[in-house]
């Protein structure tokens, strides 16, 4: 027996109802550019065909990241849709996966510890004190741009006036996290704080500053994503324009590999669900392909063969038996040379010599 219409309605309202909330507009427009090309291409079906050409000729110009987004974005909706499951297709998934070969997608660039703390210090804060409250916040938690700009002024509990905790209640991965930010750093956020107008009508954290002061309009995630670029033009680095909006939460997930921590601590620290995510954090560190070479290289070393007592002290012995002998030897040939001296005839030269005869 067929479903009723007015059920598969609701079953595909209630479908898209489970789209992502901040993305969903993205995920139907995805799904509308594929439907416009299919109706204009003549297909009625949603086979593995249908899709494997739209991939393969209207997708060709993306990279390959690109379209693994889109085939996500399209399963998802295909799914709610039509109950169309297109992960089944091995085919399409063999040509992305084929597309992906040999491809590094660009990442953000990572700023070292000397960098921030060479900016931090040096930064005028009339010019800066706002980036340096952002890429405070950025680095010690592990923030995305989206997460910063949200921030709201109740995410901030001082603790004994010397330290700040702040919650991150809304993420992508729909994790909370919390870290907290004391010393110095504390110090720096509790002076951009201290600006914030009285009559500010936004509850974001996050307020535009010129000059040294705040004024009460708050800033978007475009101007968030330029403070790393700022920080990389302030300090000369080559290719500033690298330095993107998510520049800061690889910062802190690199800073936290380098130290040395494991992959359940630095998925704990970003809240990722994914472990490739952490592990590939942890392959980009120095400290960890440093760790890896010296482990390999006291491996080597070990391996080497090492002299035996028996053979160290047998080798001693004849040091010590050549020396004696190497000494022995010597006394004995300045005794002969001393020998040979001594024994050669006394010559006397009378030449020129006066001969006196005494009578007595």
């Amino acid at each position: 027996m067929s479903t009723p219409k007015h059920l598969t309605e609701k079953a595909v309202a209630v479908s898209l109802d489970l789209l992502p909330t901040k993305s969903k507009e993205k995920y139907l427009s995805c799904y509308d550019k594929f439907v416009k090309w299919k109706e204009a291409e003549g297909a009625t079906s949603w086979s593995e065909d249908v899709l494997l050409s739209y991939f393969a000729e209207e997708l060709s110009k993306y990279a390959p990241t690109t379209m693994w987004s889109i085939y996500s974005m399209l399963k998802t909706t295909i799914s709610s849709k039509h109950n169309v499951d297109i992960s089944k297709y091995c085919r399409l998934q063999a040509f992305l996966k084929k597309k992906r070969i040999g491809f590094a997608s660009k990442k953000s660039k990572v700023s070292s510890p000397t960098e921030i703390n060479k900016f931090l210090r040096e930064a005028p804060d009339r010019e800066y004190l706002l980036v340096k409250v952002v890429a405070i916040l950025g680095v010690l938690g592990a923030c995305r741009g989206a997460e910063l700009c949200d921030m709201a002024v109740a995410d901030f509990e001082d603790l004994e006036k010397k330290l700040l905790k702040i919650t991150i209640p809304t993420t992508k991965t729909h994790i909370s996290r919390t870290f907290t930010v004391e010393g110095e750093y504390y110090e720096i956020i509790k002076k951009y704080a201290s600006l914030r107008p009285k009559n500010a009508e936004s509850s974001r954290f996050f307020l535009n500053y010129q000059k040294g002061k705040c004024t009460k309009q708050i800033i978007g995630k475009n101007k968030v994503a330029t403070c790393p670029k700022q920080i990389a033009e302030f300090l000369n680095l080559p290719n500033s324009g690298e330095y993107t909006g998510h520049s800061f939460r690889r910062t802190s997930a690199t800073l936290l590999a380098d130290s040395g921590a494991d992959i359940t601590t630095i998925k704990r620290h970003g809240g990722w669900k994914s472990t490739t995510v952490a592990e590939g954090y942890i392959q980009d560190s120095t400290s960890n392909k440093r760790k890896i070479s010296n482990q390999i290289t006291k491996c080597i070393d070990e391996s080497s063969p090492r002299p035996s007592l028996d053979h160290m002290a047998f080798e001693k012995k004849i040091r010590s038996e050549n020396f004696v002998s190497f000494s022995t030897k010597t006394e004995e040939s300045n005794l002969t040379t001393k020998e040979t001296v001594t024994s050669k005839p006394t010559v006397y030269n009378f030449q020129n010599c006066t001969i006196n005869t005494i009578n007595f």
